[in-house]
């Protein structure tokens, strides 16, 4: 008969909750059921839920497995227990009889194999908590295992037992749908449970994420809302010097024993068993950005490689030829997450980790404190991210990507620490605006966080003695560029007049520099481009090609090949989309030519878009349609939702043209025209959802607006405007996260098949969450166009006071003017938003 504990043991009970693992669940049972599996050790870090897991699996396994189980908890063992210890403390545990004048070995022996090695039943012993002991259990279980034949070990512990024939199974965060699931289970336990309003589900869900999935802290953040709203317990998670995780009272014990009491209990447990050079590199790496554990492998789950951490943490006390053995330790003791691929290895913290580690830098006594940490993290990224255009129009470009994507949040870091010195702002600016000249804030979906920081630095340089001109010209223009996507034409243009005015020192050209489109009259490469682009997208002049050539003569003369290459691409781009047939498809086809022979995919990507343009204008939009699909498979596996993004808008439009040749030839029958309306509905609102989840606004763009239009007008002539909102709203509904765009372009994804009403795009990337009620309601009015004073005075505070409240929304939501506000309001608030526009009082004109 099946048994846990029949002597004197404290096995646990089957585990009252019990959410996810499944594919544990079925790795552990494959295990346990393997005649070689002797040694299986589930490993992760505290409160992960590895007893839970544990209990749960032999539950299942004893359901239809004839084995013995016997429980030991060692958690209650002094730190480094000696073998003896250990073996005294196992057999009190699972000793049928009296063991009284018989050694311990003896007695596990005797009880694991009746009497008579290696003559008993298959028996399973569970030795639950390993990690403070592995020096003693470690010896107890080889031997064990040499003495019992028929005996599986069953192990928990934060760290590997170190046999060579040891089984591990990794114990993750829960996943996401799962964290929630848990944190909605444990808060119908305090009485205020979580609605299903999407809202309080999303607040719900980045409380997860913020501790990391952990089943433990999940518990302990939900006991929070006793005493909190969801709102206000996530605004205790900022993973930043106000984070208030590791203050979260003990009143509430999240487990058994000392070790898992709190947030701080669990970490400090796994922290006291690490040497001091492991603490010490555990308390610099604080510096660095979080990472998650990514539910997709493939996924950037941040992190940073060796030659980062060596050259930020490395000094005296912490030789750089000794922290690669000290990174391999903290992963094993569950204290440091790694992310793996075929070509790279990445270490992060987990944002709870950091946080405990952060307090413990802040209190050292030492050198290198967290402002010369700081200062070397700058500079490192700053060195990493220059290298970038040497790498451009060439093959290495996709592998400098990838790196920027899975350092996107250290870059961010780098640039934001820097904004309170003027001479390191130098540093960010410096990194921001090779960031923006390489497109780098369009792929990762980050460009008004970088526009932000970017004006944030220049203002922080206007102090720096003497100023740092070129640079800031540089920037001021780059600024100018992504304003254009963001629909700010006025802001475009007064940068582009701050640029020329600090260039040119003849006040008539100042004034008149617009028009000197055909001649050089002394303005930087950077400002030409933008000029160039502003003529493109905004004007519809065909006298960009002039500007963007010299531009990119400019750039090439600088031995800038980036920005040479960037030119080249908008210079074929205006003559495709404003040029005649001639001009259009031999500039294409040029571009198209030298960026194959380059072996660059992101300039190839762009050049066949270039093509797709000019065929549709002036060729067969058949083949247009074709190489479209091709690109976008492409740029599909490389994540490219930028360039995806734009490929599928002029997809488009070649699917319009084809369908005004089908009306104007009158050869198709009504469904076929009403299914290619539709489909044009449908990509329409695909688009301005994938957009909007970048921070663009391409509808404001003057060259894409006119675009859309058309392709409206044509589709609503066969379906009318009622029947297309309603497929645009369809198509609206494509997520961009999963690429289901990308996918329903490529018939992998049937509309049909995209879920029901769902929180824009917006919502999920938006803080709006971490404002007070008080900066909520001011954003709202200010999202609806009310003036300050007008505020001030519905709200009975000083003009002074909204001030300061308008600018703390705008750093909250990282919105770079106060008229971003709205992009960031979520969906529920819309038609609030609207009522206070219609109440927004008439702005006094000014006296005369």
């Amino acid at each position: 008969m099946s048994e846990v504990n029949s002597g004197r043991g404290d096995g646990p009970a089957a585990p009252r909750e019990f959410v996810g693992r499944h594919a544990e669940l079925r790795q552990i049972d494959t295990l346990l059921r393997s005649s070689s599996a002797r040694l299986i050790t589930l490993v992760g870090p505290g409160g992960i839920g590895k007893t839970t897991l544990a209990a749960e699996a032999v539950r299942r396994y004893r359901g239809a497995a004839r084995r013995a189980v016997y429980w030991t908890r060692l958690a209650r063992l002094a730190t480094e227990a000696e073998t003896g210890t250990v073996a005294e403390e196992v057999v009190q545990s699972v000793a049928k009889d009296d063991v009284a004048g018989r050694s311990a070995w003896d007695g596990l022996v005797e009880t694991f194999s009746g009497g008579d090695v290696g003559a008993g039943e298959p028996t399973i012993l569970v030795l639950d908590n390993c990690e403070h002991v592995l020096g003693g259990v470690g010896p107890l279980i080889v031997s064990l295992l040499e003495a019992v034949p028929g005996l599986t070990i069953f192990a928990t512990s934060r760290e590997p037992i170190g046999w060579i024939d040891e089984h591990l199974v990794a114990v993750p965060p829960l996943s996401s749908d799962h964290a929630l699931e848990l944190f909605r289970r444990r808060a119908e336990l305090t009485g205020r449970p979580i609605s299903e309003e999407p809202g309080q589900l999303a607040i719900a869900a980045r409380i997860c994420g913020h501790v990391d999935n952990n089943p433990l802290f999940i518990r302990l953040a939900a006991a929070r809302l006793l005493h909190r709203p969801p709102a206000i317990v996530l605004r205790e998670l900022s993973g930043d010097t106000d984070d208030r995780r590791l203050q979260w009272s003990h009143n509430v014990r999240g487990g058994v024993g000392e070790r898992h009491r709190s947030v701080r209990d669990v970490i400090a447990w796994s922290y006291g068993l690490c040497t001091d050079r492991e603490q010490l590199l555990l308390d610099r790496m604080s510096v660095f950005a979080t990472g998650y554990d990514s539910e997709n492998s493939e996924a950037p789950s941040g992190g940073v490689e060796i030659d980062a951490i060596v050259a930020v943490c490395a000094d005296a006390s912490l030789p750089g030829v000794e922290i690669e053995s000290l990174l391999e330790r903290l992963v094993e003791r569950s204290l440091l997450s790694v992310h793996m691929t075929a070509a790279t290895v990445r270490y992060y913290l987990l944002e709870s980790v950091r946080v405990f580690v952060r307090d413990r830098l802040s209190a050292r006594d030492d050198d290198l404190d967290e402002v010369r940490l700081l200062a070397r993290h700058r500079r490192h990224f700053r060195d990493r991210v220059a290298a970038g255009p040497a790498t451009w129009y060439g093959p290495q470009e996709q592998e400098w990507l990838a790196w920027a994507r899975a350092a996107w949040d250290n870059i961010l870091i780098a640039i934001e620490t820097s904004l309170a010195d003027p001479e390191e702002a130098v540093i960010g600016l410096e990194t921001a605006a090779t960031l923006m000249a390489l497109r780098v804030p369009f792929i990762t979906g980050s460009n008004r966080a970088i526009t932000g920081l970017t004006e944030q630095a220049l203002e922080a340089t206007r102090r720096v003695d003497p100023p740092p001109t070129r640079l800031r010209i540089n920037a001021t223009a780059l600024v100018g560029w992504i304003a254009i996507w963001q629909g700010r034409y006025a802001y475009t243009a007064q940068l582009l007049d701050e640029c020329a005015a600090e260039c040119l020192s003849d006040p008539d050209l100042r004034r008149r520099w617009r028009e000197t489109t055909d001649s050089d009259v002394g303005l930087p490469a950077a400002v030409e481009f933008t000029w160039g682009l502003e003529l493109l997208l905004v004007q519809l002049d065909l006298r960009a090609v002039d500007v963007l050539g010299r531009a990119r003569r400019k750039f090439a003369a600088a031995g800038d090949r980036a920005g040479e290459q960037r030119s080249e691409l908008f210079e074929a781009l205006t003559c495709a989309n404003l040029g005649d047939a001639d001009l259009a498809l031999g500039a294409a086809r040029r571009h198209l030519e030298r960026a194959v022979a380059s072996d660059a995919g992101w300039a190839i990507s762009w050049a066949e878009l270039a093509w797709m343009i000019a065929v549709s204008r002036h060729g067969d939009p058949h083949e247009a349609v074709t190489l479209g699909r091709s690109t976008l498979e492409r740029v599909l596996t490389t994540g490219d939702t930028w360039t995806a993004g734009w490929v599928v808008h002029f997809h488009t439009m070649a699917l319009t043209y084809l369908l005004s040749a089908r009306i104007a030839a009158g050869d198709a029958g009504r469904a076929e025209l009403v299914a290619a309306a539709t489909e044009i509905a449908h990509l329409q609102g695909g688009i301005a959802t994938l957009h909007r989840s970048m921070g663009i606004v391409a509808d404001r763009v003057t060259l894409v607006a006119r675009g859309i239009a058309g392709a409206t007008e044509v589709a609503t002539s066969i379906i009318g405007a009622a029947a297309y909102a309603a497929a645009a709203y369809r198509g609206a509904r494509l997520r961009p996260e999963r690429d289901e765009l990308q996918r329903f372009v490529l018939g992998r994804l049937s509309i049909d098949q995209v879920p029901g009403l769902r929180p824009e795009a917006r919502v999920t990337v938006s803080r709006w969450d971490e404002l007070t009620p008080a900066e909520g309601e001011v954003a709202i009015l200010a999202a609806a166009g009310w003036a300050n004073s007008a505020i001030a005075a519905r709200r009975g505070s000083s003009i002074r006071t909204v001030d300061a409240q308008v600018a703390t929304v705008r750093r909250k939501l990282m919105a770079a003017t106060r008229a971003d506000i709205s992009w960031h309001v979520p969906d529920q608030l819309e038609e609030r938003v609207q009522l206070e526009s219609e109440r927004r009082p008439a702005r006094t004109p000014p006296r005369p």
